[in-house]
Formats: structure tokens, sequence, C-alpha cells
């Protein structure tokens, strides 16, 4: 099966154990924990029972008329008059945003509910057309002071992509936003061996710094650090091959759109039929995307002398004009020799030909990178500002040796490899 690349969704995580949802910050936690650990008022006040009226019609509303799936921005003002804000997404009526403490709406109807059974101060202001708190202000001793200060707003229901039109409508709304510096937090659910949830750094439109949020992902040794634009190539190559990959054990690709940004914040991937060392026969995997900051640029500073010797080493294997060749490319890393190699990568015709891995002499589909795409890698770090390390071929220009600090774009340790015995074919 063609792995979808951009993403490396091959392995990534079950479902994160040990970051719980919160109901609400540590003040609508209060009105529930006092709740639901002490006597119930059964004995309503006319005011309590109009109150209830007016939350059981709302909730009416709100069952027949919301989406199953939608975002939500909740305000949270404290007692200094300080505001917490909080973009949360909501599938099949449980959270899915790991982008701080967030609750789902009908968990505010319970809290709204517990309060005035117990007899607090409760004002709340209801939507006229879905029905959901607009403001909900609960004193629950009436002392004047408010335990929960809380506002919805922006809600909105996350459209389901069907086909390439609908995610290109998608991608253009998300380019229409023009943001080239954010941060998001990247959790993956898979029935396979790694796991992880992880906080990425875009700036200037490449990652530069990918945190691991959770033990599971600190054990991983998988990298998820891709701009969001990533996502969208490996859906569409879902709604455009389709048939071609369902023969390949991809059974079916769920996807929903955060409706103010365009990205693709929740989609599921079910399969079968593979067997490999991440997956063996049914399989699910679930990507959360929330994006939860824009980011000021940071612009790096461009080493002149880098420039100028890549620029030169492009020119020179360009000119040399090799379509016809073989090399030997290793990759130095702590990793098992399969993807490592070293590797003999034939070319004929411009094109990859054949890769051999040297350890069994055997053809391999192991993912090997070009010299054109070796050169390129390059020269993009080159450009960022990461700290490059190479030494060109004096005559072809090809990178015989190369270390890139990657550890900027979240690579542990930085990318280190060499292309050694490149020799033109007859």
């Amino acid at each position: 099966m063609k792995p979808m690349t951009c993403w490396n969704l091959a392995g990534y995580p079950q479902r994160l154990h040990d970051m719980k949802r919160i109901a609400l910050p540590l003040t609508l936690l209060a009105v529930i924990a006092t709740a639901c650990g002490g006597a119930t008022s059964t004995d309503t006040t006319p005011q309590a029972t109009e109150w209830l009226q007016e939350l059981e019609a709302a909730e009416q509303l709100w069952e027949s008329a919301s989406p199953a799936d939608y975002t939500v921005t909740q305000l949270d003002r404290s007692e200094d008059e300080s505001v917490a804000s909080r973009t949360l997404a909501v599938r099949d009526g449980e959270v899915v945003s790991l982008a701080g403490d967030t609750t789902t709406v009908e968990e505010v109807f319970d809290a709204i509910e517990e309060s005035i059974r117990r007899g607090g101060d409760v004002e709340v202001e209801y939507h006229s057309d879905l029905g959901y708190p607009v403001r909900v202000v609960v004193d629950e001793d009436r002392d004047g002071v408010s335990e929960l200060d809380l506002e919805h707003l922006n809600v909105a229901a996350m459209p389901v992509v069907r086909s390439v039109e609908e995610l290109r409508w998608a991608q253009r709304r998300w380019e229409a936003q023009q943001l080239d510096s954010y941060r998001y937090i990247f959790r993956f659910d898979c029935t396979c061996p790694e796991s992880g949830t992880f906080q990425v750094d875009v700036q200037d439109g490449r990652v530069v710094e990918t945190v691991p949020l959770d033990e599971a992902a600190r054990a991983s040794s998988l990298h998820p650090g891709l701009e969001i634009d990533a996502a969208f190539g490996d859906l569409e190559e879902w709604f455009t091959n389709s048939g071609e990959l369902i023969d390949e054990g991809i059974l079916a690709v769920d996807v929903r759109m955060d409706p103010r940004y365009g990205y693709p914040r929740w989609f599921r991937i079910e399969g079968q039929d593979i067997d490999n060392e991440f997956f063996s026969g049914r399989f699910t995997m679930v990507v959360t995307i929330d994006l939860i900051a824009e980011l000021e640029p940071v612009h790096t500073t461009v080493d002149s002398q880098d420039l100028g010797q890549i620029d030169a080493a492009m020119a020179a294997w360009q000119q040399a004009g090799l379509t016809d060749f073989r090399y030997v490319l290793t990759i130095h890393c702590m990793c098992p020799g399969e993807v490592a190699g070293p590797f003999e990568v034939t070319i004929r015709n411009g094109e990859l030909d054949s890769v051999i891995w040297q350890g069994d002499g055997e053809a391999t589909d192991a993912h090997v990178f070009l010299v054109d795409e070796a050169l390129e890698m390059i020269g993009s770090a080159v450009v960022d500002g990461v700290d490059v390390d190479v030494v060109y071929d004096p005559d072809l220009g090809y990178p015989q040796q190369a270390i890139i600090d990657t550890e900027a774009v979240a690579v542990d340790g930085g990318l280190a490899f060499s292309i050694t015995d490149l020799e033109p074919l007859e």
C-alpha cells in the first residue's frame, strides 16, 4: 500500500490516556463536584421551577436543532476579570479537542440544572434558534461572587467532506486565512503500536518545533511535525484514488473540516488486510488537529556563504545532465538497516529504477531520496537559516556528505546522510 507520506500516518497513537478531558476549569468543576457530592434539593421555589422549565425547553431545542459534530468557542471569566478562551470540536457528543480544558454544551446544561436544584442564583441567556446557553452566570451560595461565568460563541457545524471538490473548497478557505505562522495540537488515535500527542509550531510556512505532550509521544519514534497544508495532499489522494486504495486495504475515510479556518479538524481512516510492523488485519486511525494560536513570524538569517555554495552545487549538477547513473545512499541514524541502508540506487531516464538494500542484496521499497531532492533539502534548510555542513563533489556538485541541523524542525539529532560511489551507466 502506498503510505500517506505527508503525515506519515503509518504508526500514530492509540487514545491519549494521561491527559484527561476536564468538564470546565476549576470553577465549574467545583459546581459539579459540590452538586454530585452533597444532597440535592428536591424542593424548588417558583423561580427555580421557571428556570428549570426554560432549561428543559432550551435542551429540547438544542437536541432537535443542533449539529451532531460542531465547534464552539467558550469564554470563561474568572473573579479577576481575566478571560480564558477555548475553541473545541465535538464529534458524536464527545469532545475531540485538546486545546485547553474543554466541555460539551450538554455538560454545561447538566451543570446549570444541578446549580438550580441546589438553590443557586442562576442567570442564563439561551440562543433563540439553537437553544444552547449563550451566557451562564452561577452564584452557587448567593454571596455575590460568581463561581461560573461562561459564554458560548461561534457554534457551527463541522462540514463533512465527501468529494475532492468539497476538499478543494475547504483548502481554498484555509489558504484564504493566509496563516504562515501558527501553533496546533496534533493527536493520533490508532489501533497500532505507537501513539502520541504533539504540539507543533509553524513559522513562515515551515515547522520549527514539535513538542511531545505525553509519555506515548515521548517514547514514539514518529515525528508528525508538518504544516497543516500537508494534510490536504493526503486526503486528496483518497478522494481521487479511492478505488485503488480500497483494493489495497483502505476501507473508508471520514473527514470533518473546521468551519472557520477550513483545515481538516478531524478525520478517521479505516482499513484491513494490511500486515506490517504497524498493522495486522483491520485497523482504525483517527487524527485530531486543534489550531490553538497564531504566532508572530520569526525571520531567520540566511548564511550567504552557504547560499552561494548550494547555488553553485545545483548549477554543477544540472550542467552534468546525468539521466542514467547509480549511487549508494546511507542515512546516518540510530535506526534499522532496512531504513538506514546503505542502498544502491539506480536511476534510468531520470527516474528511479531500483533500490537494493546492501544488507541482503535484495530489492526494497524503502524510502530513498534522489540527488535533486537532496540538494533541494539542503537549499531549503539554508534559506530557512538552519545550520548545514555539506561536502559537495567538486565536479558534479552532488552532496557527498551532509549534516542538516534539523532539530529546529523537529527531527531529533538532525539529518545526516552520504552519497558515495556515484557513477554514470552505459
